[in-house]
């Protein structure tokens, strides 16, 4: 497989293109790869797609642009070129596991299968905003969840009360950010829980300065580096790649597709998906990844509402990778309303009942618009993990997860997106457990999507 030290060669050396010269070529080559291998969203709301000749038209369009067009390094305004053998044999050698963690807190993160019922991989939480007063507190509670397989880091704007803004501020707050999660790990009784930093910013300096085996990232740890949206990588990153790829830790990226943005239509947001995970995989070597299709989107909505073309893309982005790209696969998603509320807790079901179908992990994701600090709960966590696994026993299938998918998505429609609760206020810190109020809208949205079918058990 292609070193990344090639890879870093060809960011120096590789052809100059203009950045706009490229989002405007990637848009017309996104609409030409979708039309010339017929990629097609269907018209008639389907949720899931049940198509193989998609998955094989998907994945020959993604193979097509990284070996016509390659990777764009935002740093130096080049093209890192691939040639079509190096592209495939990264994919022939892209690892379905990942051991993470250490003693007897190692988790082994794996490919799904499509439709699989066995157990589900879980990382739960963060990527929020956070207070340094209670950032070891939510993250002993986060990691108190059996099921979680490591935890990922979150962000903030003060540390030791002073802002973070410039170099040394943001290398400092680096290695305080894996100081508070290991301090929570530890008070969680899993101090070789694994752990994946959240960079505090791009610069090189700030994403290698956690390293530390005592005190910030361990060999058995690791970080995100994640290609950029319209398939774009930055030197900065590809720095921290070697660096962590010779330490030894793991990297972990995405596999996310934005339609509306330069790679055009749900089409073209699928075959985006598909050349950032590749992408990653071949210049930051990252093991896993979030796989979704959304839609570029400037503010909040006004009331929620179903998007099948949406649901259908991630579908087809998952079924291809899986097919051909075996890396670990999480769902992760956004939600218009705040924590503490019965619309987010359906929102989430929305979001998150279609990732085991779709051979997906369960990977919680925050607020969409998050306006205060710690924004997010354990609670939605664990009711992502028990509607995935209600969906496993339920629905188990792509066929019957179109009408139950119907009938989901009317819980959702029309509602009006809730604003976020004091997270303190609804939430027991001291004794990892909702309050009786929010334990109530629990038991309210945990009622309604048992009306629709699932067994709860």
């Amino acid at each position: 497989m292609i070193s990344l030290l090639d890879v870093a060669e060809r960011s120096q050396k590789g052809p100059k293109v203009e950045e706009k010269t490229w989002n405007l070529g990637l848009f017309r080559k996104m609409e030409e790869l979708a039309r010339k291998y017929g990629i097609k969203c269907p018209n008639d709301g389907s949720f899931f797609n049940q198509d193989d000749g998609q998955v094989e038209a998907a994945y020959h369009a993604a193979l097509d642009f990284l070996t016509e067009q390659g990777v764009y390094c935002l740093t130096t305004n080049r093209v890192i070129q691939l040639t079509r053998e190096e592209v495939l044999q990264a994919m022939r050698e892209a690892p379905a596991e990942l051991a993470v963690g250490t003693g007897r807190d190692v988790r082994v993160m794996r490919r799904r299968n499509i439709e699989e019922r066995e157990a589900l991989n879980h990382v739960p939480a963060h990527h929020a905003p956070f207070s340094e007063q209670m950032a070891p507190l939510c993250v002993k509670n986060m990691a108190q969840i059996p099921s979680a397989d490591l935890i990922e880091g979150f962000n903030f704007r003060v540390v030791d009360g002073r802002e973070i803004y410039g170099m040394p501020m943001e290398a400092y707050a680096a290695r305080r950010q894996l100081a508070w999660v290991r301090e929570g790990i530890r008070k969680a009784g899993r101090p070789g829980m694994a752990v994946a930093f959240y960079p505090i910013s791009t610069r090189a300096s700030v994403l290698v300065a956690p390293m530390d085996p005592d005190y910030g990232l361990r060999r058995t740890d690791g970080i995100l580096l994640s290609t950029l949206p319209d398939v774009k990588v930055e030197q900065d990153m590809l720095t921290a790649a070697i660096v962590y790829t010779d330490y030894g830790s793991f990297t972990r990226g995405t596999a996310s597709g934005m339609a509306g943005g330069f790679c055009g239509s749900i089409e073209g947001a699928v075959v985006e998906g598909v050349c950032r995970l590749v992408g990653g995989w071949i210049c930051y070597r990252n093991r896993y990844g979030p796989a979704s299709v959304s839609r570029v989107s400037g503010r909040s909505v006004e009331y929620l509402s179903p998007h099948p073309d949406v649901a259908w893309g991630t579908s087809l982005l998952c079924q291809t990778l899986n097919r051909y790209c075996p890396l670990p696969l999480y769902n992760g998603a956004y939600t218009e309303s705040g924590p503490g509320t019965l619309t987010q807790l359906l929102e989430l079901a929305y979001n998150f009942a279609r990732g085991p179908l779709n051979g997906a992990s369960v990977m919680h994701v925050r607020h969409q618009r998050a306006q205060v600090d710690h924004a997010q709960t354990p609670l939605e966590a664990e009711w992502t993990w028990e509607v995935c696994n209600a969906v496993m026993r339920s629905v188990g299938t792509r066929s019957n997860g179109d009408a139950f998918y119907q009938r989901l998505g009317k819980l959702i429609e029309g509602r009006k997106p809730e604003p976020a609760r004091d997270v303190r206020e609804v939430y027991d810190w001291a004794h990892h457990r909702p309050s009786p109020a929010y334990h109530e809208v629990y038991l309210q949205a945990k009622q309604m999507l048992s009306g629709i079918g699932l067994d709860f058990e």
